[in-house]
């Protein structure tokens, strides 16, 4: 008989090993009542690259396994056949591996970074707008938040001083470092530039401005949600798991070689009680890998984390699509004038 080892690319699946802190994200997004600025930093802070000590487990765990499967191949040792359905579950604990560390990663620098999609530009001018935009459009978007009257709206609008004496009893937020933040901004911008010359086009820009923020907050619901909903579980199926399944492997590995090269001197003699146990404990070793690796890979488990990934993402979008709808229809109900038409 000969074995027939699955092959396993150590090289690629190291490199692919993502890095979060498993501790720092099962803490993160504790206070959701916290301000974007908070939030933003405290996002940054929690979200640290798969340990080190995790990551150098997994790859000495595969280095081994991949030792203890080519034990005997440069002897004149006859290597005895796994299971198929071992084998093919080995090549799916790998990809799966390969799938969750990609996940970790990519996710990790895309969702775990605040501004990904936040406008590049000149960053010391950015400094110095956002202080004054920054601060100007959360005042007025909490005012607006309240409004009951037409006339109210036109206070605030127009900075007459009944707004001025509310704006001075509203805590400011910082802006969100996002796209939509950004878009915010430039709208607040326009509609501060407008609201002498044209009142309906700077009214426009403002309800613009509001929705923009509330899309740019759902945007970072959506960052958290990810981070700690579907990275969490999968630092977790990592750390506990997979680093479980890998030692299982290694113990296959391990029994077979030791059957193999106690058969080799033994021969096969059906009646040697030591090959027997080497033998029992070959059998009973695949048998516990087994029903670990159908359990790591079972399609449920796997499709409902996606699941939880997709959701998410489709909340979002339905958030940001709800926003856009209703500023759509705030837009077409703005009184627009003969003169300001002129």
């Amino acid at each position: 008989m000969s074995f027939k080892f699955p092959s396993f690319n150590l090289q690629s699946l190291q490199e692919s090993l993502a890095k979060v802190d498993m501790e720092s994200i099962s803490k993160s997004f504790q206070s959701s009542g916290k301000a974007v600025s908070e939030y933003s930093e405290h996002l940054k802070e929690s979200i640290q690259p798969l340990t080190s000590k995790t990551q150098s487990l997994i790859s000495a765990q595969l280095q081994q396994v991949q030792q203890l499967a080519s034990t005997h191949s440069d002897t004149n040792i006859e290597v005895s056949d796994l299971p198929e359905d071992y084998l093919i579950l080995e090549k799916n604990c790998d990809l799966l591996l390969k799938l969750y560390t990609d996940l970790i990663q990519y996710t990790n620098s895309t969702f775990g970074t605040l501004s990904y999609d936040y406008p590049p530009g000149n960053s010391a001018l950015n400094k110095i707008k956002d202080a004054h935009v920054g601060s100007l459009l959360s005042s007025k978007f909490n005012q607006l938040k309240n409004v009951s009257t037409p006339q109210e709206m036109e206070n605030i609008l127009l900075g007459t001083k009944e707004s001025e004496t509310v704006e001075t009893e509203v805590v400011t937020l910082e802006l969100p470092k996002t796209l939509y933040g950004k878009l915010s901004e430039i709208a607040t911008k326009a509609s501060s530039d407008f609201n002498e010359t044209c009142e309906p086009l700077s009214f426009a820009l403002l309800q613009i401005s509001s929705a923009y923020v509330q899309i740019a907050t759902a945007r970072l619901d959506q960052d958290k949600k990810i981070m700690s909903e579907l990275n969490h579980a999968l630092v977790q199926i990592l750390n506990e798991q997979f680093i479980k399944v890998t030692e299982l492997r290694k113990r296959v590995y391990g029994a077979r070689s030791d059957f193999d090269l106690l058969r080799s001197q033994t021969g096969e003699d059906e009646e040697n009680e030591e090959l027997i146990a080497k033998e029992d404990d070959l059998v009973s070793s695949i048998e516990v890998a087994v029903v670990e690796m159908r359990r790591l890979v079972r399609p449920s488990k796997n499709i409902d984390l996606l699941k939880v990934f997709v959701t998410v993402q489709r909340d979002y979008f339905e958030a940001a699509s709800k926003s856009l709808t209703g500023l759509l229809a705030d837009l077409d109900k703005i009184s627009i004038s003969d003169e300001d038409e002129e």
